[in-house]
């Protein structure tokens, strides 16, 4: 069974801040597996809830989907990230993005993966893509949270903040999505704040030594 390589990455590092990015980053085992995680620094880690509580324990490594394995491989990315979705859903940030700049950079297996941690931990979640966030879209007493896989905002070439504007209409914050060996561009995250969007990070997605394996 061959396996892609960026849905065989492991999730690699996440800026998760309110100001000033804060890091999460990877020590990488040999092989390429990951072996410590170094803390983001204290003052952007969400507050610690007990895990009892809001999230389920971590499984062991299984054999058998992809994404099964990513959760158990990359868990405290995974936890990071939803946490930090959480708040946003308590700010009142609904309906929730995870965008990026070219095919390929793992946003369906980021929404995958965080409609699966967000249910473990109890939360009414809706996946869509854009064409469903009107449907989507509830009275402000609903308390679900909505996860939109909204594909390409940022495609080569200047940012068309027109273009933007239509491809973000009905989302209220974002998650973006970036390959590592691509640069970070903080304009990006600047226009999508200039137009009342909040950015609640980005996530870096890198392929490991096991890009194919069999079964």
């Amino acid at each position: 069974m061959s396996i892609d390589a960026i849905d065989a990455a492991f999730i690699g590092r996440c800026a998760l801040h309110d100001g000033p990015a804060a890091e999460c980053r990877e020590t990488p085992a040999p092989g390429g597996r990951v072996s410590a995680v170094e803390p983001a620094p204290a003052a952007h880690r969400p507050a610690a809830t007990p895990a009892a509580a809001t999230e389920p324990l971590q499984p062991a490594m299984p054999t058998g989907p992809v994404l099964d394995r990513l959760l158990v491989a990359a868990w405290p990315q995974w936890n990071r990230l939803a946490d930090t979705v959480e708040e946003a859903r308590t700010r009142g940030r609904r309906v929730i993005a995870v965008a990026g700049g070219e095919p390929g950079e793992g946003r369906s297996t980021l929404v995958a993966g965080l409609v699966r941690v967000l249910r473990d931990r109890g939360r009414a979640v809706v996946e869509t893509g854009p064409d469903g966030i009107d449907a989507a879209q509830q009275p402000a007493h609903d308390k679900r949270i909505v996860l939109v896989d909204a594909g390409i905002w940022f495609p080569p070439g200047p940012i068309r903040r027109q273009r933007l504007t239509i491809a973000s209409l009905g989302c209220e914050a974002v998650i973006l999505v970036r390959r590592a060996d691509r640069q970070a561009a903080p304009a990006r995250e600047a226009v999508l704040e200039s137009l009342g969007i909040e950015v609640l990070g980005e996530v870096v997605s890198f392929a490991t030594s096991f890009e194919t394996e069999t079964e």
